[in-house]
């Protein structure tokens, strides 16, 4: 070997063994790091259990539901002297529907007879014309125009007695697709 690699190597060799590392005093410091670090924590006050009561339904109105004014009935041998609306056997698809869910599409006919299109919360169009039925409140169509169509809902007024109001489903406009 030539004395350049032994002199090269003895270098290496002292560096090495100079690089040997101390670990004494990081070994303290990480001790008493530890000891400082550690916190006196109380622990939590006992909880109460919880007890769920079982819901018992009584005769009172149920909880979910908005209160109905209550009907009054006659007295036995009292009649009502108010309007009382004529009770129909059949019902059309679109009396399934609150009348705020149904909306007016459009209308087709001529001048003698105009149909209204009225589009259903389940995607359906179907044709109206006066005299036909919808809405959960006994709604009749009294007139289709081009821009609306007119209805006579009938209410009961809790008292045993029904009103009349006047509504409109007026045409909705479509955004175009583009």
């Amino acid at each position: 070997m030539s004395r350049g690699r032994v002199a090269s190597l003895a270098l290496l060799t002292s560096l090495l063994m100079g690089c040997q590392a101390n670990d004494d005093s990081i070994s303290q410091f990480i001790a008493q790091a530890h000891e400082k670090a550690q916190a006196d924590v109380e622990p939590l006050a006992e909880q109460s259990a919880f007890v769920a009561e079982a819901f018992v339904m009584t005769s009172s109105r149920v909880p979910f539901l908005k209160p109905r004014p209550e009907r009054g009935e006659p007295v036995d041998g009292e009649t009502t002297a108010c309007w009382q609306p004529a009770p129909r056997k059949q019902q059309s698809p679109l009396e399934s529907f609150p009348l705020g869910q149904l909306s007016m599409r459009g209308v087709m006919g001529d001048n003698n007879q105009l149909w209204g299109l009225v589009y259903t919360p389940e995607g359906k169009l179907i044709k109206v014309r006066e005299g036909y039925y919808l809405g959960l409140n006994h709604g009749k169509i009294l007139k289709v125009s081009p821009k609306s169509i007119d209805i006579e809902e009938i209410l009961p007024d809790g008292e045993g007695c029904w009103l009349k109001r006047p509504m409109k489903l007026t045409l909705v406009k479509q955004d175009k697709a583009v």
